[in-house]
């Protein structure tokens, strides 16, 4: 009971370090300039892999060993989707940093929801990760949502109208 209590502290002190490495790391970069290296994503393409009626209509027209093996294939290019969004949720991170200082209240509050937003997708890329792990191990586990698709791509139009705001 007790080494399960301090396994638990131990986990939220290392959760700790990591959350504020991560905001140190991003604080002293331009955020605005981050917009500009946002990797593209075919998001459809992402949303399909994430898909579980997909996964339903694979897993019932395939043999089992058959399903397996292209679940773990379709799990990989997850996953390489999911490194790509949690890069692009750093820059938008960084965008929202920036534009939260900003001396026009409304900017400010702008960057202050795009840095939630992006902190956010952060997080659930590094669950779903987790959880794309695991069903290497065990690939008829159902697939992530495509949800974090959709919290990734608001993030994304916020900040890509920050430019307009200023201007304005």
């Amino acid at each position: 009971m007790i080494s399960l209590i301090v396994l638990a502290c131990l986990a939220c002190v290392i959760v700790l370090f990591l959350v504020l490495q991560f905001l140190s790391r991003y604080s002293r970069r331009d955020g605005l300039a981050q917009t500009a290296q946002l990797t593209p994503l075919d998001l459809a393409a992402f949303e399909n892999l994430t898909d579980p009626e997909e996964e339903a209509y694979l897993k019932r027209h395939l043999s089992g060993a058959e399903f397996r093996r292209l679940q773990r294939l379709r799990i990989r290019v997850t996953k390489m989707y999911v490194a790509v969004l949690s890069k692009n949720a750093s820059a938008l991170v960084a965008v929202g940093q920036a534009a939260r200082s900003d001396s026009n209240a409304e900017m400010a509050a702008s960057g202050q929801e795009i840095f939630e937003r992006a902190l956010r997708v952060k997080v659930w890329c590094l669950l779903t990760a987790i959880r794309l792990n695991a069903g290497l191990a065990f690939p008829t586990l159902h697939s992530p949502s495509s949800a974090i698709a959709s919290h990734y791509i608001t993030a994304k139009q916020m900040a890509a109208s920050l430019p307009r705001r200023s201007a304005a």
